[in-house]
């Protein structure tokens, strides 16, 4: 898990963020509000082995979902889309906009399911959960 953590600090190195040795010892949910990021993990385990998977949201970025595996692997998965295609046909308009908002409810969805239920107004709006 050492891995984990290193790759993950690696990454949030210029805001000094890091998940709790606690947390990684023993593979324990959480989250980490601080500095402008909200940043939700999980740890898990699959036939490829262990792993840890965190949501990271900041109002001066695109959302982030990725998957750090023990051997050191990074994977991306399905975030949030902040924008979205424009049509000036309203019928084509239409269909970009259901689309987008059907897409992002599945990743919220997912998110939930994970147990990442802590949600900013900027991932509220793009999954279209309030007008």
């Amino acid at each position: 898990m050492n891995r984990i953590g290193e790759i993950f600090a690696k990454r949030f190195e210029h805001w000094n963020l890091r998940i709790p040795e606690e947390d990684l010892d023993k593979r324990r949910s959480g989250f980490i509000h601080d500095k402008g990021w909200l940043i939700q993990y999980c740890f898990g385990e699959d036939e490829a082995g262990e792993y840890m998977d965190y949501y990271a949201t900041h109002r001066m970025t695109s959302d982030v979902h990725t998957r750090i595996r023990a051997d050191g692997s990074v994977e991306s998965l399905p975030a949030l889309l902040s924008m979205r295609p424009c049509s000036e046909d309203p019928d084509e308009d239409r269909r970009l906009e259901e689309e987008y908002y059907r897409r992002n409810r599945e990743v919220a969805r997912m998110l939930v399911e994970k147990g990442f239920d802590k949600f900013t107004i900027n991932m509220i709006l793009s999954a279209g959960l309030i007008e």
